[in-house]
């Protein structure tokens, strides 16, 4: 029965069918045609937003040297050694400090002279006691008083002179023992040791400046853009910006925004802080920001 009443349909309204069905596809070629103008627009916009490329490095760049002549006598790391700050690096020959120390030392803990010279005070300074009482009574010269006083200020100087001679000595040791531990060099940052570039029982520091271990801290990473001016907008040190890092969108903060432009190249240079706790990131890949 619906099947004879859809011919009937048919039969008797055929150009009312056809309109209805030349409507519905105008309407969908419309939007088909807006729609791919969109998409054109949209990619478009994509291709004329302003990209800028740099590379992620180290944080931190460290090269360890001695501003002392020595020889290495220990080297504690190898290439690729994860450290950390303070941490032992290497040794420099300490025999002839070590000497110096114990020779000092041991000068230090005399007390002969500062023995002699508290008797020499107390003695002089019962001598003038003494003669002030005998004074009270007729019985001492000024002049006698006078040299008994002169004696005891003598001795008392005598002690003193004792008593700082002896903490110089002590002082001396102490200033042995800061230039032993210079000697021992220690890594001023947390990072990774990429390069050693001495080996055990060469000559380093003095005026050979050459570096003995590099150090490289990798977290956090650092990108260095060099960006126009009207990209700069409202950007701000401490601002949080999402970087695209080989194809991976990561976040970091502002550091730095350089004061002044680049007279040359007309640009602005911004540092960026990228966390990298997980070493995820590789320093020397490529980065992309993606002016706003």
């Amino acid at each position: 029965m619906s099947c004879r009443l859809y011919s009937f349909a048919i039969n008797k309204h055929p150009w009312a069918m056809f309109r209805s069905l030349s409507e519905h596809g105008l309407i969908i070629r419309i939007n088909c045609l807006l729609l791919s103008q969109f998409l054109i627009l949209l990619s478009a916009a994509y291709c004329w937003a302003e990209t800028y490329d740099t590379f992620l490095e180290p944080n931190q760049i460290v090269d360890i040297s001695s501003p002392f002549r020595g020889r290495i006598s220990s080297i504690h790391v190898r290439n690729g050694d994860q450290v950390t700050a303070g941490q032992l690096l290497a040794e420099l020959d300490t025999h002839v400090l070590e000497a110096n120390l114990a020779s000092a030392e041991v000068a230090a803990s005399f007390r002969g002279r500062v023995d002699a010279a508290r008797a020499l005070a107390t003695m002089r300074k019962n001598r003038y006691t003494m003669l002030q009482e005998l004074e009270k009574s007729g019985n001492a010269r000024p002049e006698e008083i006078k040299r008994a006083e002169t004696d005891l200020a003598m001795a008392q100087a005598q002690l003193q002179s004792a008593l700082d001679d002896k903490k110089l000595k002590k002082l001396e040791a102490d200033i042995i023992r800061a230039q032993i531990d210079e000697k021992k060099l220690r890594s001023p940052i947390d990072g990774i040791v990429v390069k050693i570039h001495k080996q055990q029982a060469e000559l380093i520091g003095g005026s050979d400046q050459q570096t003995f271990i590099t150090i490289v801290q990798l977290d956090p990473l650092k990108a260095v853009f060099h960006l126009p001016q009207e990209v700069m907008g409202e950007m701000q040190a401490g601002e949080q910006i999402t970087i695209d890092a080989g194809n991976i969108p990561v976040t970091g903060s502002i550091d730095f925004i350089s004061p002044v432009i680049n007279a040359q190249s007309g640009t602005i240079e911004v540092s960026i802080i990228i966390p990298n706790s997980d070493e995820g990131l590789i320093s020397g890949s490529r980065c992309t920001l993606t002016a706003p």
